[in-house]
Order: structure tokens, then C-alpha cells, then sequence
């Protein structure tokens, strides 16, 4: 019998040093924990350091559209902001969002069975931040929390879920950076996808 497919995309915080080499090879994060939770599943992970929505596009066929997914995440957006205003390679909201929505389409239209979780960007003010990267990544979270009422898919708001954390531990206790997890940072962020995994989905 045909394992379901748990798919996962988006940028370093998903990719995590995987090896891009080995078709099954889930990397050092978050999806390598995920995994655990489901034997039952065939989990992939296609995350690449450094993408933005317009990177997923342009690989979305050959890494997700192909591998037919039964199940989705996405977690993308935070390289938009930085490599806006660090590497000046710009890009609007309204970029982002028709961009975003053009990966969801697709989707739908190759595999309209497809059960999909969507993640929105998160920052915590220390490292490479700049107070300037907030209104973007403020409307970023509004537009992928809008396009998953839209798409109904699941969702989680990064910020909140992370800022949550800041009670019991330091920024730089669950971020290198203020953008890349750490192991706890990357263990807290696994068993939420767990949970809401299990907790919607049959898996």
C-alpha cells in the first residue's frame, strides 16, 4: 500500500543543511522531528536556503507539482524582508501575496485533494533585524493568514506562536539570529506542526 506523502517547502529554516542529493534526506530541523511522529508517512523535504516565494515558483513543478503531495506545508516569506533591505533585492507585499497565491493555485489545480498548512514569517529583534523589516513582515502574516481562510488550509502565526516562548526562554535560546531556530527553537516548532497535524488531519 501507497505510504501518504508529507510534503514540506520553503527556505533555510526548512532546509537545514539537508542533502539536496538524497531524494529522502530531511535535513537537521524541524521536518527531521516531524518525521518521527508519523512512520506511516513518506515525509519529504524540499525547503532551500535562501528562497523566497518567487524561488519556490520557479522549482514548484520539478519539487512539489511532480511528487504529488497528499499533504503540504509551506513555510517561506522572512527572506523577502531580509534580502530587501540586506542584499537589496526588492520585492513588495503585493508581490509576495501574488506569488503566494500562484504556488496555492497550482496546487489546486494539479492535486485539488491536497491538505495544506500554511506557516507565516517571524522575527525576533536581535541579530541582522532592523526595526524597517516590520511593516512587510506584519503584512506578510496578514496575507498568508488571509489566503489560508481563503484556500482553507491550516495555519499557524509564527510570531505569536514564538513570542509565546519568550516567557520561559531568551530570543537567542530559540534563534541564532532572530531568524534561524536553534535545536529548542526547532523542537518547539515541530510539535506544533505535530499537534495541528494530529489534530485536523487524519495521519
Amino acid at each position: 500500500m501507497k505510504k501518504p506523502i508529507l510534503l514540506f517547502q520553503g527556505d533555510s529554516n526548512t532546509d537545514w543543511n539537508r542533502v539536496r542529493e538524497d531524494y529522502y534526506d530531511l535535513g537537521g530541523g524541524y521536518v527531521h522531528l516531524v518525521q518521527h511522529a508519523f512512520p506511516h508517512v513518506l515525509v519529504l523535504n524540499r525547503g532551500v536556503s535562501g528562497d523566497r516565494t518567487t524561488e519556490l515558483l520557479a522549482r514548484w513543478h520539478k519539487d512539489c507539482l511532480e511528487i504529488q503531495p497528499d499533504y503540504l506545508s509551506i513555510f517561506v516569506g522572512i527572506n523577502e524582508v531580509w534580502h530587501k533591505y540586506i542584499w537589496n533585492k526588492p520585492m513588495t507585499t503585493r508581490q509576495f501575496e501574488e506569488n503566494y497565491r500562484q504556488l496555492l493555485e497550482l496546487v489546486k489545480k494539479e492535486k485539488p485533494t491536497t491538505k495544506m498548512l500554511l506557516l507565516s514569517p517571524f522575527v525576533f529583534p536581535i541579530g541582522d533585524y532592523n526595526e524597517q523589516w516590520m511593516p512587510d513582515l506584519i503584512e506578510e502574516t496578514r496575507i498568508v493568514e488571509e489566503l489560508s481562510k481563503e484556500y482553507n488550509t491550516l495555519f499557524i502565526h509564527m510570531q505569536q506562536f514564538m513570542d509565546s516562548h519568550l516567557t520561559m526562554h531568551s530570543m537567542q535560546e530559540l534563534t541564532y539570529d532572530g531568524v534561524h531556530p536553534t535545536p529548542l527553537g526547532f523542537d518547539f516548532i515541530s510539535k506544533e506542526i505535530i499537534q495541528q497535524i494530529e489534530k485536523h488531519w487524519n495521519l
